[in-house]
């Protein structure tokens, strides 16, 4: 039996000692049946059902597992419900048959057609994704892989299908979308071009890759309404807010608007595009690696990547202490932390390289907390909400705007620094190697 596929002829063999076929049952196939009758897995087919034993079901699990595991490329470019829906049509061909006589051409077989299934779906896309980004018009830009149309030049664009082959559908389907963006109130379509992937796990990755960009707005322009901006389908709220109370006989009403980018007037996105043209192009370059799945840097982007979402998913959200621990764990996944003594520890260090910040040198010229007590405030202030120590909706003593802005701050920062060191001659990839280089930086500009 050759050992590297051990493991997966032995997943097979427990999978078909726990398969079998049965009738369909009188009552509806719930959790509760499912636990009444000790099966982990069932799959309804005509008549009857193809149930998995919890044995089984913990093995189809693990060797989903296997097959990830050894085809990255199908875990980068297709979903894990996918995955296992054709894992479940290949082995109801097990149903009935002996687990001994099960051997490696069995697995060879195995991986034979998931590379076959993937290939057969995975191609380069490109998504449309509705967005709001700001009421006002301006010319089309892009970060990245992402490429922005305000609604109005959409028809005379590139984006618009043309004339060939089945442009009737085509069209059909941007009209929908069209429609929804009006009823949605949405100005801008983006256009993300995905590679190496199957339609709805590039539809997933497109989403994503659009809020990243998404960021490097936030980034350029914290302060004027880009808190905000999102896709269309994405938690944002209301355009406007409307707020009415009642106190010793007499109402108070008020109203305020909120809609994304709010500020940008005629001239302001291209102004701000312009001035911060290097951290839209490293964004950029960070974006196009998550799409393609060809990163330069994989450990150092992917993480930048997961804070990057953090920090979008913290300035969208409107419940103060959530935010604040949204905003922490975008510096936890930024440098990899693995325990609250190591979150203390990274932002140490990242006060050290990003900002030149001793331990016990002062957060700010004149101030009385130190580097080190700021680090241990965020950290502090993070379990605390966590772990419930303080109240979710009623904490007190939280410094939600200056937590963001620093956040902001290393997050635009190592935007830019990794994409420069990304093209050192032999970069590190991980977080110390990185922080080391950083601060050997400075030390040389200093």
């Amino acid at each position: 039996m050759p050992e590297a596929l051990t493991r997966e002829i032995g997943l097979l063999r427990t999978i078909a000692s726990q398969i079998e076929e049965r009738p369909l049952p009188f009552e509806r196939v719930t959790q509760e049946f499912l636990r009444k009758e000790g099966l982990g897995h069932v799959k309804e087919k005509a008549g009857n059902i193809i149930s998995l034993g919890m044995s089984a079901h913990q093995a189809f699990g693990d060797l989903t597992d296997c097959l990830l595991d050894r085809l990255p490329a199908m875990e980068r470019g297709s979903t894990y419900a996918d995955v296992q829906n054709e894992l479940f049509s290949f082995i109801e061909a097990y149903v009935g048959r002996e687990p001994s006589t099960i051997a490696a051409t069995d697995a060879e077989a195995l991986f034979a057609r998931f590379e076959h299934w993937f290939a057969q779906r995975a191609s380069s896309r490109r998504v449309f994704v509705p967005c709001l980004i700001t009421r006002t018009e301006a010319p089309r830009f892009e970060i990245g892989p992402v490429t922005f149309e305000y609604f109005s030049r959409i028809r005379t664009s590139d984006f618009w299908p043309s004339l060939e082959g089945e442009a009737i559908l085509d069209r059909h389907g941007f009209e929908d979308l069209l429609k929804w963006m009006h009823e949605g109130d949405a100005c801008w379509l983006a256009r993300v071009s995905v590679d190496g992937c199957e339609q709805r796990r590039a539809e997933e990755v497109a989403e994503l890759a659009l809020d990243l960009a998404i960021v490097a707005l936030q980034l350029s322009a914290p302060a004027l309404g880009t808190s905000t901006m999102a896709r269309l389908d994405a938690r944002r709220g209301t355009s406007q807010k409307r707020t009415l109370s009642e106190s010793g006989g007499h109402h108070n009403a008020g109203w305020a608007r909120k809609e994304p980018g709010l500020s940008i007037g005629r001239g302001t996105l291209e102004d701000i595009l312009r001035k911060s043209a290097p951290v839209i192009a490293a964004v950029g370059n960070l974006v196009r690696s998550f799409t393609s799945g060809s990163f330069r840097l994989p450990t150092l982007e992917r993480a930048w990547c997961d804070a990057a979402y953090w920090l979008h998913q913290a300035r969208a959200e409107s419940i103060d202490t959530i935010a604040i621990a949204k905003l922490e764990t975008a510096l936890e996944v930024l440098s990899r932390s693995e325990s609250t003594r190591g979150s203390e520890q990274r932002i140490l260090e990242i006060l050290d390289a990003f900002f030149g910040l001793a331990p016990e040198a002062p957060i700010n010229p004149g101030s009385l907390i130190s580097a080190r007590q700021f680090a241990r405030r965020i950290v502090r202030d993070r379990s605390r909400i966590l772990h419930g120590t303080w109240s979710t909706l009623n904490a007190r003593g939280l410094g939600r705007e200056g937590m963001e802005g620093f956040v902001i701050s290393v997050v635009r920062m190592a935007a830019v620094e990794i994409d420069a060191y990304a093209h050192t001659p032999v970069p590190s990839d991980d977080i110390d190697g990185f922080l080391r280089w950083m601060r050997q930086r400075g030390d040389a500009a200093t």
